[in-house]
């Protein structure tokens, strides 16, 4: 089952070097998104969710002990000191994710009249949880309901046309 782990921002990698011993899979949520410098497109990653990495496990208690002796780790999310997995909609969103590197590569898109047709790329599919588009960063806003909570984050969409 898939667990959050949170840990100081900008020590993600590191934290995950130091455990991907104890888990099957374990990976730090990026994206790919285009900025424009000295006025040209260039292609970037960045934390999707600073702080925080996915763990994959069949054993959360035996991982949070082990947390406990590595320096830099907090904590797995918990909710009334229990450790929960992710819920349903949330294992989606993280398959998605999970591309061997978990990275959210870039999507392709077009919108016709005032809906958004997402036609290659994670957001496939996902339409509905894009809240708002910004066309000349080339970015969606998207409304996530993940850890317990609503998160908002952006990741990369080119919107190809508009019909």
């Amino acid at each position: 089952m898939w667990y959050v782990v949170w840990t100081s921002t900008g020590s993600e990698n590191k934290a995950k070097e130091s455990i991907e011993g104890y888990v099957k899979r374990c990976f730090v949520p990026r994206k790919v998104v285009n900025i424009k410098r000295q006025g040209k497109w260039v292609t970037t990653e960045k934390a999707l969710f600073p702080g925080y990495l996915f763990v994959d496990t069949d054993d959360a208690e035996d991982l949070a002990v082990k947390l406990r002796n590595i320096e830099g780790f907090s904590q797995l999310l918990t909710t009334d000191k229990k450790l929960f997995p992710l819920y349903d909609n949330d294992e989606i969103f993280v398959e998605k994710l999970y591309n061997e590197k978990g990275i959210f590569d870039m999507s392709e898109g077009y919108i016709e009249g005032d809906q958004i047709k997402v036609t290659s790329g994670p957001l496939c599919g996902l339409e509905g949880l894009i809240k708002k588009i910004d066309r000349h960063k080339r970015l969606a806003q998207l409304e996530l309901k993940m850890f317990g909570r609503t998160i908002n984050t952006s990741v990369g969409l080119e919107i190809t046309e508009k019909r």
